[in-house]
């Protein structure tokens, strides 16, 4: 608490014991009303509640006056505050999902980013939030932006969006969600983006195993051949790019073509050669071989 509001709570308490005292002297005298405390005083004594610094916040990021630094510190302070469930849940009652996807458009990639990452945690795990966000469409769009750190967050946005919530995922697959993410594989440059896709298209298996028809139709077999061809050398893609293998393998519900397992297979006896139990354990690699046999 600054010194002034300190002087402040101090003034008003002296003010107001005189005034109760006064009143109790003057027996039948008409009681002097109590001098109202400045709120902003009470906000320095209690703190603002953890909604209104949200409001605060938003406000500052929407503000046209706000510089880049404030606004960037605000976007970190809200995201901050939805890591806890119940504000997460209050942004659509404090009707603010729609400033936030407005910012998925913002011409800076820095709030666009910011905008993603905040929309990932408010949704992650959350049901609720999930039902009100309305915002898969914007997501999905960021999956093509010029910037590598957006697209990233809009990965992380995606994920929170659709993981164990079916109506989203729905969505996703009717805008054909699993095309663009294989597009994605194909495409991108990025190790850190590519580490990302791969992990959550294993997520995607596990939580809708049906998937694996589409991206069976994707042709997604010869496409993490490729990204283990390119990538042998970076051991975290390596990995997740086997377990998701081994996944899709696990509820494929038809045989995959010879032609894809003569292509993958010896990818994955390189792969075991170079990382062996380091990476997966025996019984791991015995099921890749035995898939891919």
């Amino acid at each position: 608490m600054s010194k002034q509001s300190l002087n402040e709570l101090l003034k008003w308490s002296i003010i107001n014991q005189a005034t109760e005292k006064e009143d109790a002297s003057a027996e039948g005298a008409t009681a002097k009303p109590l001098e109202k405390l400045d709120p902003s005083i009470i906000d320095a004594i209690l703190g603002k509640s953890e909604a209104q610094q949200m409001v605060d916040a938003m406000t500052v990021i929407k503000s046209p006056n706000a510089t880049e630094e404030q606004k960037e510190i605000a976007w970190e302070d809200f995201e901050m505050l939805v890591e806890q469930i119940d504000n997460a849940s209050n942004v659509e009652n404090m009707k603010l999902w729609a400033p936030i996807l407005e910012e998925l458009k913002n011409e800076n990639p820095k709030f666009r980013e910011q905008a993603a990452w905040v929309c990932g945690t408010t949704t992650n795990n959350n049901p609720k939030a999930q039902a009100a966000e309305n915002g898969l469409t914007p997501v999905i769009e960021l999956l093509s932006d010029p910037v590598p750190f957006v697209r990233a967050k809009a990965i992380y946005a995606l994920n929170g969006a659709i993981k164990h919530y079916d109506p989203a995922l729905a969505e996703f697959k009717n805008k054909d969600g699993y095309k663009i993410l294989v597009n994605l594989l194909k495409t991108e440059a990025d190790l850190t983006l590519l580490r990302k896709v791969v992990f959550l298209i294993n997520n995607l298996l596990i939580q809708d195993p049906e998937c694996n028809v589409e991206l069976a139709r994707q042709e997604i077999v010869h496409v993490l051949s490729s990204l283990l061809e390119k990538h042998m050398e970076d051991e975290d893609l390596v990995e997740k790019t086997l377990v998701t293998l081994k996944t899709f393998f696990e509820v494929a519900s038809s045989p995959v073509p010879p032609s894809a397992h003569a292509l993958i297979r010896p990818k994955i006896l390189e792969a075991k050669k170079k990382y062996g139990d380091h990476m997966l354990d025996s019984s791991s690699w015995a099921e890749l071989e035995k898939y891919t046999a």
